[in-house]
């Protein structure tokens, strides 16, 4: 009998992609880069345009159990062509965007209810169920896609806003999500080996006398045995910091740089080389993840985004702050490998994506709440620097509570 190639190589190439073009990249890798234009044009302050992330954050930390449980139940596949779907119209109708706040809140609104889908809570699932040995490196691979994502839209959306127009830049941006993601996605995605009768990372079909066997999916702790558990609530604590820090340089990046005098492309490159930052970190982790314990690697990781936050509060520009950029985008590239991995192993796949769901949601809870406060400080006139060293004390807490985390089940423990 001729056994059929291993999928999941083409599963990740699609989950690569996937992630690379979903909201949870192309929101935060492209808002810097419309800010200027879009306050320019309607005359609305930092604190205004910075107040769309709280909508399209706490709707998605509301909503991304919920979509878990859908992923968890129906398979990723469904959830994830419908996100694209609705994500490419709303990213067209930012085109025809007024001087409405409430307009432009409402359009980072849907984003989260309707294309949820698009990110991390649906994609992780979908490596967890087909790798184990090398669930690490698998999933690095696959989020280095944001990474990869997040340098090329950056420089993309400043290059058509420069050439067309901000209206028109949107439509260009919504036109390359539906060329690239939609066949990709459509042709490659599977949602579990056992879909197509293979088995986790290629192996050979069970024995008959394992066929009685459960299922990968039907293992683990179910949602509510999991928020009784104090292991949990530590990784809750520890990626809110992670989030709320990082993500606000993040999004802060291109507004910095551009008000210390750098011209709009080469802030635009800073941006994009943090997110080169991002691919290099998720691939590093991912591998070494599989080898030593993943906390242990989160908090090396965490190190040199302190010292690059460092940097900028102490006012780095030129050469400096594509350096620091790339220091931050080393901690981007780390949380949310880490975070996807010790899920599947402190908790099992069997409601993988409803419990990841929930960390998501935390996540971008705090990644709306940061650049909010950092934003409020700068229009207050407190500037950057006191915000920037705000982040870099929340960082150096993060790392001391890595060092609180138990060790993985022994069974799942690697080498």
């Amino acid at each position: 009998m001729t056994t059929k190639p291993f999928q999941g190589w083409r599963v990740l190439c699609a989950a690569t992609i996937g992630l690379a073009c979903g909201i949870a990249t192309v929101v935060p890798a492209s808002f810097g880069v419309f800010l200027g234009p879009l306050r320019a044009e309607f005359g609305w302050t930092q604190s205004e345009t910075f107040t769309a992330l709280l909508f399209i954050t706490f709707t998605s930390a509301l909503l991304a159990a919920p979509v878990g449980g859908l992923v968890d139940r129906y398979g990723a596949r469904r959830v994830v062509l419908a996100g694209f779907g609705f994500q490419i119209l709303l990213l067209a109708s930012f085109s025809r965007l007024g001087p409405e706040l409430w307009a432009y809140y409402l359009r980072y609104f849907l984003l989260a209810v309707l294309a949820l889908g698009t990110t991390h809570v649906a994609f992780a699932r979908v490596i967890t169920l087909w790798f184990d040995r090398r669930r690490g490196l698998a999933l690095g691979i696959a989020l280095s896609g944001v990474g990869v994502g997040g340098f090329l839209w950056p420089l993309y959306a400043q290059a058509m806003i420069g050439a067309y127009g901000w209206r028109q830049a949107w439509l260009l941006m919504a036109l390359a999500v539906a060329a690239l993601a939609l066949p990709v996605v459509g042709l490659l995605l599977r949602d579990s080996p056992a879909s197509v009768g293979q088995m986790p990372d290629g192996d050979p079909p069970r024995a008959v006398a394992d066929a009685t066997a459960a299922p990968v999916e039907a293992t683990g702790i179910p949602l509510a045995g999991v928020l009784r558990m104090p292991r949990y609530w530590l990784m809750v604590a520890t990626f809110f910091l992670i989030g709320f820090a990082v993500q606000s340089v993040m999004l802060h990046l291109v507004p910095l740089l551009t008000a210390r005098g750098l011209p709009p492309m080469l802030a635009a490159l800073a941006q994009s080389l943090l997110f080169v930052a991002v691919t290099t970190g998720r691939l590093a982790t991912g591998w070494l993840m599989d080898r030593y314990f993943a906390p242990r690697v989160a908090l090396a990781f965490l190190i040199a985004p302190i010292v690059g936050i460092s940097l900028l509060a102490l006012g780095a520009g030129g050469t400096a702050a594509l350096v620091a950029a790339l220091l931050v985008g080393l901690a981007v590239g780390a949380e949310v490998d880490v975070l996807a991995y010790l899920t599947s192993r402190y908790f099992g796949a069997r409601s993988f994506s409803a419990i990841y769901g929930t960390f998501y949601g935390i996540y971008t809870l705090s990644g709306g709440l940061g650049p909010l406060f950092t934003a409020r400080l700068v229009d207050t006139g407190e500037g950057y620097p006191v915000a920037l060293t705000v982040h870099a004390v929340l960082l150096a807490v993060a790392a001391l509570l890595l060092l609180r985390f138990p060790p993985l089940p022994a069974k799942e423990e690697p080498r």
